[in-house]
Formats: structure tokens, sequence, C-alpha cells
């Protein structure tokens, strides 16, 4: 693997560690602003929204495919870890640490996409490959914060919010050292007409049945990743086990984070076996978790950790092969804006199945997490429709 490869992925952990942050030191500051638990998923979902204006702004302008990717990066990197750092203070409103986290969402919304036509202009043959290593240090980048406070449990939480901080300006700063990659194709029509693009992409249907496979992906991910914590936190209180933050922070980590193996497995596997292939399974298997999870749940801690650990590394692995058949399938000239608007209303949909089992855990159990399944299973029928679901030939 070459070294602009390696960077550009360092540089995306780094510059993703900022998402769930303020999730990883919730136990503090939900001490500071009286924080309930459906105030957790107003935390993680003003990122998401964040996320969502910014990935419609690259869109709707044509920012995407008009600029170098290398300098949008750049520039979100040092956005992003300037709002994150502003919420250190104590003094300041619940309502401003929401509008801080909005802002960290606008900046990831040039770090995590524009990132992926980044890495594509480096090896366009591998993007496969290389889109899961990206997206896989984009699960590291998110599980860190929780590592950083398993390590630091007895330092304040203002620790882990400036380390993640100065990990994203370290990103920007590389970013644009680097540079793009040689095989960087932009839109140079002087005028960017919204329709005509949109058009464009909505003739593709096979660029309509991977982003309709990404959507139901999306109905579950970032609703799972905000859960894990207290699917943890439950199992734990059931089994009597001492020393619950430490553990909690510890897991999240570990069952989150385990998503980067397999979206590396994922990019390797995807050489033999194809994307198509490789994004359903992992879909099927998700979404198979998600089932009987409720089912045994709470029976016994181990089966439980097990249990979650196999979704935590199934539930990301199609995302990379989503976006790479996406990348493929669309016109070159348009990669960006159909990354970007895939991302947009991936994360769109994503904010309310967050909204949803952050506000329905307590009255349903366990079986809140069943409110998951609509997305993988729809997400994996329009899929295979067009691509089938072994099929070995995508496009």
């Amino acid at each position: 693997m070459n070294n602009p490869i390696v960077l550009i992925v360092i540089a995306q952990m780094f510059g993703t560690s900022l998402w769930f942050s303020t999730n990883g030191v919730l136990r503090q500051i939900e001490e500071i602003w009286s924080l309930s638990a459906s105030d957790l998923g107003s935390l993680t979902n003003s990122v998401q929204f964040g996320f969502i204006i910014g990935t419609l702004f690259f869109t709707i302008t044509g920012f995407a495919d008009k600029f170098k990717p290398s300098r949008i990066v750049t520039l979100c990197c040092f956005l992003g870890a300037t709002s994150n750092t502003l919420i250190v203070f104590e003094e300041i409103s619940f309502t401003f640490v929401i509008s801080s986290r909005l802002v960290v969402g606008v900046a990831l919304a040039g770090i995590y996409p524009i990132g992926m036509k980044l890495i594509i202009s480096w090896d366009p043959q591998k993007a496969p490959n290389t889109l899961g290593l990206l997206v896989g240090m984009l699960v590291l980048g998110s599980s860190l914060p929780y590592l950083i406070r398993a390590l630091g449990i007895s330092l304040d939480w203002q620790y882990t919010v400036i380390l993640t901080s100065g990990l994203c300006y370290i990103a920007g700063i590389t970013i644009y050292l680097m540079g793009d990659g040689p095989h960087l194709i932009t839109n140079r029509k002087s005028h960017f007409r919204l329709l005509d693009q949109f058009s464009e992409l909505l003739k593709n249907k096979k660029y309509l049945a991977s982003a309709v496979g990404y959507f139901g992906h999306m109905w579950e991910l970032y609703a799972f990743w905000t859960c894990v914590p207290i699917l943890i936190t439950i199992s734990i209180s059931q089994a009597q086990i001492d020393d619950q933050e430490f553990l909690v922070s510890l897991l999240s980590f570990l069952i989150i984070g385990l998503g980067f193996l397999s979206c590396v497995l994922g990019g390797i596997l995807a050489k033999s076996f194809n994307s198509s292939r490789v994004a359903s399974i992992s879909l099927a298997f998700s979404l198979s978790i998600c089932l009987i999870y409720p089912l045994i749940g709470n029976l016994y801690f181990s089966l439980d950790l097990i249990l979650l650990m196999l979704w935590g590394f199934f539930v990301i692995s199609d995302s990379p092969q989503f976006s790479a058949i996406s990348a493929s399938v669309c016109p070159q000239h348009l990669v960006g804006t159909a990354l970007t608007t895939q991302n947009s209303i991936g994360f769109s949909i994503s904010m309310v199945t967050i909204f949803l089992t952050t506000s329905f855990y307590e009255s349903l159990g366990l079986y809140f997490v069943w409110i998951l399944l609509p997305g993988p299973i729809l997400g994996l029928i329009f899929f295979s429709r067009q691509f089938g679901f072994l099929k070995l030939k995508t496009c």
C-alpha cells in the first residue's frame, strides 16, 4: 500500500474522532447539564443534522466536484476541531453545546464523503479495498473517544474532547501537505445545474439500487452505535458487575471498533467475491442478529457480549462496498455529488432511528432494537432486485 493511502486513512480516523466525542464522556456531562436519555439522542442527532446540512451544501453548490478534495477536507478539519473544543467550558448552556455539535456535523460532511473522493483519486481501480480502509478508520475514529475515556477514567472529561480536537487538527495539516491524487477528475463546467445532475443520477438504476441498499444500512448503523453503551449498561446491570463506567467505555470501543476489521476484510474479499456479494451478506447477517438479540439477550453477559461484537462487526462492513458500487456505476465527473447526496439522505434516515431508539428503549425493553429491522430488510430486498443476493458481477 502506498504512503498517500496510509496517510489518508489515518487522517480519516483522527478527523472522525469528533463524531462521538461527547458520547464517550456522557456520564460526566450529563451531571453538568442534567441530561436525560433522550438528550443523548439530541447530542448525536445534532451532529447528524449538521452532517446533512453540510452534504446538502456540497451537493447543491457542486463544490464536491468543483474544488480539490484535499482543500475541502483540510478546511473542514480545522472547522470541526475548533467547534468541538468550544464545549469544554462548563459555564455554557446545553443549547450552545447542541449548536457546537451541529457545526461539527457540518465539518464532518467535508471530512468523510469528500475523503472518499480524495482516496479514490489516488487509485480508482482499488476503490473497494481503499474505501474499506477509509470507512474502517471512520469506525475507529467513532469508537476512539470511548477508548480515550476508558484509559483516562480518572481524568476530567475535557481531556477527551481536547485530545479528539487535537487529532483532527493533525488530520487537516496532513491532508493539506499531501494534496490530491493523480486521478482526480473535477467538474469543469462553468455552470453547475443541480437538476441536470440529479436527473443523470436518477436514470442510473444501478446507482439507485446501491443507494437504497445504503439507506437501509443507515437506518440501522448510527442508531446501533448510539445504543451500544445503553445495551452494555443494561447487560452489565443485569449481571450485577461492578466498575460500570470503565467497562461501558471499554466495551463500547471494542464493539464499535470491530467494524474496522470487517471493513478491511470486506475490502479484501471484494477482490474475489465482488462488492455486491459482500454488501448483501453483511446486511443479511446484521439484520439476523438484530432479530434474535431481544429473544436471547440478558440470559448471560458473555452471550450478550458475543452477539454485540458480531453485530458491531457486520453492521458496518457493507458501507464501503455500497459506496464503491455507487462510485463505480455513476458518471465519473459526478462521483463527489453522488456520494454526498447518498450520504445526506442516509444520515437523514439515521436521525429518525436515533430518535426512536433513544426515546423508547425504556418502555420497550430490549425489543426496542427491532425498530432497526425495517432498514436492512428493505435495503436488502431493493438492492438484490438489481444486483442479486449472491450475484457474481456487479457492473
